[in-house]
């Protein structure tokens, strides 16, 4: 079972890579566009379910419970990106809305106590380690991200884009999912490029995929709502 779920998951994973920068690159509303975006969500949907399956029949350790936060991360983006395109059209929010965020916000909540509970340890332990760093401050942002849609289901009024909240959404979304899929990408496969990599190389393989996928999706927000004529709320 195990090496059935690493494969799906491996084989998933190269897919949505691979896969995932057509979408964003290629004209918005094009079937180029539309058909290599519904490959890539639902090689996300499989990368998810393989790694939560891993994660039920291998051993626990810290890495593979941050893989399998990132992945759960991953999917909530993907999903949240392809939902808002059906909300455009002022479609009703549904329970599994409901359901995915709240479930983003349990993964959150669980991942800075757990983040919390291992910086605590360092006396115990008598070394510091960065994997409790990279718990809690993930789960702060991911956290951050459920409480937005929190507050966009109550609240549909205080959306930061207005009538464009779908179009924007959908861009933060699903460039923040290929983000994080990289970088879990990147973190498995680092150790056999560089096996000798010091702290500095493995925190920075954890960081630099955010920060510069994140640099870009800001451009492209940037540029839209110059386009669009249009201020965040």
């Amino acid at each position: 079972m195990k090496t059935f779920f690493i494969i799906l998951h491996v084989v998933a994973g190269f897919l949505a890579l691979a896969v995932g920068l057509i979408p964003m690159l290629s004209k918005k509303g094009s079937r180029l566009h539309n058909t290599t975006g519904l490959i890539y969500y639902w090689s996300m949907v499989i990368a998810a379910v393989s790694a939560v399956g891993l994660v039920l029949v291998s051993p626990i350790t810290d890495g593979r419970l941050f893989l399998t936060g990132v992945a759960v991360f991953s999917f909530y983006l993907c999903f949240t990106g392809k939902r808002s395109l059906k909300q455009r059209s002022s479609e009703p929010i549904r329970w599994y809305d409901w359901g995915v965020s709240g479930m983003m916000a349990a993964v959150a909540v669980a991942m800075a106590a757990y983040g919390l509970y291992d910086l605590s340890m360092i006396w115990v332990k008598g070394q510091f380690e960065p994997i409790g760093i990279l718990f809690l401050v993930f789960g702060i942002f991911s956290g951050t991200n459920a409480r937005y849609d929190f507050q966009k289901y109550l609240f549909p009024e205080k959306s930061k884009y207005g009538n464009r909240e779908w179009f924007f959404i959908h861009i933060e979304r699903m460039g923040g999912s290929y983000i994080a899929t990289f970088t879990a990408f990147a973190l498995v496969n680092i150790r056999y490029i560089f096996p000798d990599a010091s702290v500095a190389i493995n925190v920075a393989t954890w960081i630099m995929p955010g920060l510069i996928g994140g640099l870009f999706i800001g451009r492209a927000v940037r540029f839209y709502l110059t386009k669009f004529k249009m201020a965040i709320q």
